[in-house]
């Protein structure tokens, strides 16, 4: 948050403090302080809100620095625990997964995903399990990521021809993974690229972004409607969700007039709604889907793939040109597998060979993770967390920013070094990097998302050499400052010069 913003906030709050604080204090249960987790001084009404910047992650991690893995912080009326060890990572993902496999209802969720009827954001239960059940074995299956190969190839082509048309001249890098973020997905889900949606659904998934990225103090104050009232948010999701209601029910007509007109299609012709349609029909489903909430999961396969798939390649890209050895080393090692399988490109078969580039990967993800604060969990019963109280209702963050600078899980933390990945799992069990998250309510889709990262960038490694952007002298200048949202993005876009090999 801005501190203009937080300025503008506190002065509100502070003057409603006369009239609402004793009340509010007065309403809020007794607590057994001594067994919370360590926690700073905090303020009336706001609690600690004053203690975040406009990067919290960053605010947390410095809080943990001086007080502790745990820590305890009173978001405006909401108890949070911050968890940043991963050590306590287990205990949360792991061995107390089922205490904390629910999820906050988080006011932009609640609009723009149809009532929480997503994966990402519905509450635990049965609906949930379908809902996650559907996506593993029929979005998101390695099946149906293979089925889509032809799709990562054709919209990387496009991206390599992008880069190619402008070799020699500055390339706005940022600008161009997130174009294929969006175009993939688009493609995936919708069946047509991003520009090309009808309805104007390039437009408005473009609010429904910035939306759910955005901070909405009513997240901080449940139960006081007011404060998205008056800050506007209320009126912004209302028109977006209605907006979202009406070209998602022009696609779902669209779809079922092709599907009249083609008869029954095999499953590698089917997109997300094609498949969902589907799934729709069947009379084994223990919770019917309806049209909202095959939007609400069409949608959270869109938003949740498109900031995270370009802030990793934008990252991955940036530490690349940072470190111009490991940049040559890892495209020896494409251009070498390239040859060996005596291709003029870098095909899909390849990836499996690339184990250096993988490595690359994954450390841009431990020191710049995609998403920094995983999606808030909340405790469903009281549990014990490294000897400290955490009571039902609390909400708890994992920052794996501050795990992948943790010195006691990482030698030299802050060192850019893929070597120390050989052989390192994604997936959840290794608990000091997290970056799709872990337990039954990790992210189900890194599977898709890592083929169009390690397509993506194996290409541009393979087709072109790569220089520094203007102004930037050495490698070291380059601007790492990065802004806090659905992803966390660069705050500068990653401008680079192209220069055509193959």
């Amino acid at each position: 948050m801005d501190g203009f913003t937080l300025h503008v906030l506190l002065l509100l709050l502070l003057q409603l403090s006369a009239t609402f604080g004793f009340y509010v204090l007065s309403r809020r249960p007794t607590r057994r302080t001594a067994a919370l987790p360590p926690s700073p001084p905090g303020l009336p009404i706001i609690g600690h809100l004053h203690l975040l910047s406009d990067k919290p992650h960053c605010s947390m991690a410095e809080l943990a620095r001086k007080l502790g893995p745990i820590i305890y912080l009173q978001l405006g009326r909401v108890d949070t625990v911050v968890i940043s060890s991963a050590q306590l990572a287990e205990l949360v993902l792991k061995t107390h997964d089922h205490v904390f496999a629910n999820r906050p209802q988080l006011v932009a969720a609640q609009y723009l995903s149809f009532g929480c009827s997503d994966v990402t954001f519905s509450p635990y239960g049965p609906y949930w399990r379908q809902a996650r059940k559907i996506c593993v074995t029929e979005l998101l299956s390695s099946k149906r990521v293979n089925s889509f190969e032809l799709v990562r190839d054709e919209e990387v082509t496009r991206l390599v021809s992008a880069v190619s048309d402008r070799t020699g001249s500055e390339v706005n890098m940022s600008e161009l993974f997130f174009k294929l973020a969006n175009d993939m997905l688009c493609r995936v889900a919708f069946g047509k690229r991003f520009m090309e949606q009808t309805g104007d659904l390039a437009a408005v998934l473009t609010e429904t972004q910035a939306l759910l990225a955005g901070f909405c103090w009513g997240d901080f104050f449940p139960g006081w409607a007011w404060v998205n009232w008056a800050s506007g948010m209320k009126r912004r999701l209302e028109k977006n969700l209605e907006e979202l209601r009406t070209v998602g029910d022009d696609i779902i007509r669209e779809h079922l007039k092709k599907r009249e007109r083609a008869g029954p299609t095999g499953d590698e012709k089917e997109d997300f709604v094609d498949v969902l349609l589907r799934v729709q029909r069947r009379d084994d489903l223990e919770v019917p889907i309806t049209d909202d909430k095959l939007k609400a999961l069409v949608l959270d396969m869109f938003v949740a793939g498109t900031d995270t798939t370009s802030s990793t390649l934008e990252w991955t890209m940036t530490q690349l040109a940072r470190h111009p050895t490991i940049l040559k080393k890892a495209q020896e090692e494409v251009r070498k597998t390239a040859a060996a399988a005596g291709t003029r490109t870098v095909e899909e078969a390849d990836l499996r060979h690339l184990c250096y580039l993988k490595a690359v990967i994954k450390e841009t993800m431990r020191l710049n993770p995609p998403v920094p604060l995983l999606v808030p969990r909340e405790s469903m019963e009281n549990c014990n967390l490294g000897g400290y109280e955490v009571v039902a209702g609390t909400r708890v963050l994992i920052n794996t920013y501050a795990m992948g600078r943790d010195p006691g899980s990482w030698e030299n933390p802050l060192e850019f070094r893929p070597e120390r990945f050989d052989g390192a799992d994604f997936r959840g069990q290794d608990f000091r990097f997290l970056p799709f998250g872990g337990g039954r309510r990790g992210c189900p889709g890194f599977g898709f998302g890592m083929a169009t990262v390690e397509m993506a960038l194996a290409r541009i490694l393979y087709h072109f050499d790569w220089e520094l952007g203007p102004g930037v002298e050495e490698a070291k200048d380059l601007d790492m400052e990065e802004i806090f949202g659905l992803a966390t993005r660069k705050k500068s876009a990653l401008v680079l010069v192209p220069k055509r090999i193959h």
